[in-house]
Order: structure tokens, then sequence, then C-alpha cells
């Protein structure tokens, strides 16, 4: 698929549905490209999958200019499909503006506790290498605009799941990142990167202790 905007909801999508979602960019093209695809379970589960690898369409012909291929299994023969802008299928209705509680509720209380501080939902994808990195939020200072971090809520991790995202990030020369774990999931804190603004919660984000993260 490519998509020149809304990228972001469609690599959550994917998530969400258990897909594999890589995102690049070509040179030379403006749009980034996604390839998704299903686990390995895809091969046993064929329905399953290629429901979740529907469930991308509608936020795809929501994100404006776009495109997409895909090889279809119909009636035991491979056939492939194409879509692009401009073809007779309607977009959706837009969604709730937030994907969970948690991400509702730090905004709420990081605007309350630090006003003098913007933050900026899905904020322009990184770009690390050939691949795109997706930020939660930007936090940005209202009368220093250079003052700016990136926030990324992350559930499920390891720690070898964090030092790629640090090299990558490294790769982009993007340093101001806070990153935010779940403490109730994951590795300890002694598998967590060195040097890296990482903040461990409990069932909601303090936003003390990320103020605290940007002062550093």
């Amino acid at each position: 698929m490519r998509a020149e905007g809304g990228v972001r909801p469609l690599v959550r999508l994917a998530k969400l549905r258990g897909l594999i979602c890589a995102v690049s960019t070509v040179p030379g093209e403006r749009a980034p490209r996604l390839e998704v695809s299903g686990p390995c379970a895809l091969f046993r589960r064929t329905l399953l999958y290629g429901r979740a690898l529907a469930a991308i369409v509608p936020p795809l012909v929501a994100s404006g200019r776009f495109s997409l291929q895909a090889t279809c299994v119909v009636r035991g023969r491979a056939l492939d499909f194409v879509l692009a802008t401009g073809d007779p299928v309607s977009a959706p209705e837009t969604g709730p503006h937030f994907d969970s509680h948690l991400e509702e509720r730090f905004v709420r209380d990081f605007r309350k506790a630090a006003p003098d501080w913007d933050v900026i939902r899905e904020p322009e994808p990184v770009r690390a290498g050939v691949g795109l990195i997706f930020p939660d939020f930007l936090l940005r200072h209202r009368g220093d605009p250079t003052r700016r971090f990136l926030v990324e809520i992350v559930g499920f991790w390891t720690s070898e799941y964090l030092e790629k995202k640090f090299a990558a990030l490294r790769k982009a020369n993007v340093e101001d990142l806070i990153v935010c774990v779940d403490a109730e999931r994951g590795c300890s804190e002694g598998d967590l990167p060195l040097g890296a603004r990482v903040l461990r919660f409990k069932r909601k984000i303090d936003p003390a202790a990320v103020l605290a993260l940007v002062n550093q």
C-alpha cells in the first residue's frame, strides 16, 4: 500500500489486528510504502487474517491519495487486487480521537500540570534510514518551540525491542524521545537501555515524572 496521509492509523490498526506492518520510503516517491501481512499462522487461519487484512482498506481509503496491491485467493485461484484513489469506494466515518483511556488521561493530566507545553497527538513520522518511526505525542514548549520531546507509549516490550528502537532513533539523529513502558509487562529495570529517557508506569502516566525527564 501507499498513502500520502493518515499512515499512522494504518500502522496502528495493523498492530491491533495482529498483522505485521513494515513502513519504508522509496527514493523519488512521495508516499510511504506499507507492506502488511499476517504472521505464520496466516497459513493455518487464512480466513481470520484475510478479514484482518481487509479491515485495512476503509482507513486507507480515508487517508487521501492512496494505492493498494494485494494477492487474494478466490475459489482456489490467486488473483491480483488493485485499488487506488478515484475508484468507487466510500470513506468510513472518523473514529474516536484517542486509542485508549491511558492516552486520553495522559493528555488531560499533562496539559493541566504543564500549561506552558503543547501536546500534539500523532506528530509527523520520523525517518530512520529507509524506515519510519511513529511517536504517539510531541511535547513542544510554547515559549521556546526548539524545546521538543517525542513521547511513545509502549505496552508489551522486551529489551531487544527497545534497543532496536533506540538504535533506529540514533540513525535518525533523534535524541529527545521519552519512552513510557508498562511496568507490569516486559522486562526488568536492568534490561532497559542505558542513557535512555525511559519512564515506567502503572495504570497511568505521571505528568510530573515526564516533566522531570524533560528537564534532565
